[in-house]
């Protein structure tokens, strides 16, 4: 059976500000999804630290591409393709110095790479992003640590980031071994909020993908979204606990090697402090500071999932419906090694210039 039923989406509610409880502290706390442009932000002295149906068409019969001398009929869940040798004949392919089968990316080049934070506080027609700029501070620290060039945008608009995406797709990233673009703004499913138009989130990563980044193909790309991505509130489960006491050619998909780290679940409300920042952005920060340099970056995502989940919570007791709410974070990897921060070593003198690449470049563009 096929065919869709078109799922009206929720109409927007106005969002008071909720308080974060963990075993250190607990305060108050808002959502990453506006309405109208208004924020009603309550405030307790005791606690701290927070703010279409469509028609089914039949599936064609086609050809897989044979991985070997003997070629094999399939049928794909795709659209027709052809032979990978098509795909990449009279391209100039792209030299990767790495065994295809090597299990982790190489992360031994001269530059770590560059670590662009597009930070969304003011909005034209949305209330202010208080705690953001904690964030950013936050960010640029660890990611400094790791020996990122961390490049932070505030307050960019879609000119702006289209042009910073652009040029630095554009920039030689050889010496480099990846790339991580961090969004912390307002949004909806499958959409972001600059500060004066609204922006589809995949544009992030589209001009990095292999086809169009050549000296990033092969190497970590690397997205984190801070914001909202619908208007559900997750109430959390109530657990309980005891115990006892060579050299080839060939090639890959152009949007391999892409992972992106969304701050909640397809859907859902993401939440923030207006002091200390975002549940996800801390945790994810408190992650790099502690594990940062010793585990895989996926592992590492796993704990920082565990932090959100088990540390945060709304608390808001005099509005039921939002009180005592969670959230989880939700990663996509299309990775196809472990990615390791492992410590450089340092750069002997030959090797510096004047260029301080671990410097962050804070850039306040007028608003247009």
């Amino acid at each position: 059976m096929c065919g869709a039923k078109s799922v009206s989406r929720r109409s927007r509610r106005p969002l008071s500000a909720f308080w974060r409880t963990s075993s250190r502290a607990r305060g108050e706390s808002v959502s990453d999804r506006e309405n109208g442009g208004r924020t009603i932000v309550r405030k307790y002295p005791t606690r701290r630290d927070m703010q279409a149906d469509h028609e089914c068409t039949p599936e064609p019969k086609q050809r897989s591409v044979p991985l070997s001398d003997q070629p094999q009929r399939s049928v794909p869940d795709g659209w027709p393709f052809s032979r990978a040798k098509h795909l990449y004949e009279g391209q100039k392919p792209v030299e990767i110095r790495l065994d295809p089968h090597a299990e982790e990316y190489n992360m031994n080049h001269k530059r770590r790479g560059v670590a662009l934070v597009l930070n969304h506080i003011h909005f034209e027609s949305m209330s202010t992003r208080k705690g953001s700029d904690r964030d950013a501070e936050n960010l640029h620290a660890s990611l400094s640590n790791l020996g990122f060039d961390v490049r932070i945008f505030v307050d960019p608009t879609i000119k702006t980031i289209t042009t910073v995406l652009h040029e630095t797709a554009a920039e030689d990233h050889t010496d480099a071994d990846c790339l991580i673009v961090v969004a912390m703004s307002h949004g909806e499913s499958g959409l972001l909020h600059s500060t004066d138009s609204l922006y589809p989130v995949d544009m992030l990563w589209t001009p990095f993908t292999g086809d169009r980044c050549s000296s990033l193909a092969g190497k970590p790309k690397l997205f984190f979204i801070q914001a909202c991505r619908g208007a559900q509130l997750d109430k959390g489960v109530k657990i309980f606990h005891e115990t006892d006491s060579k050299k080839t050619m060939y090639s890959i998909p152009a949007y391999a090697d892409i992972m992106v780290a969304y701050s909640t679940y397809d859907g859902f409300y993401s939440w923030r402090n207006p002091d200390s920042g975002s549940w996800f952005i801390q945790a994810f920060c408190e992650e790099l500071d502690l594990h940062g340099s010793s585990r895989d970056l996926l592992s590492l995502m796993t704990f920082v999932n565990r932090r959100v989940a088990i540390e945060y919570q709304s608390y808001v007791p005099e509005n039921i419906k939002f009180h005592a709410k969670k959230q989880i974070p939700s990663v996509v990897s299309m990775l196809t090694r472990l990615v390791y921060f492992r410590d450089k070593p340092a750069l002997a003198p030959y090797d510096t210039d004047d260029d301080d690449r671990s410097k962050t470049e804070v850039l306040k563009p007028a608003r247009e």
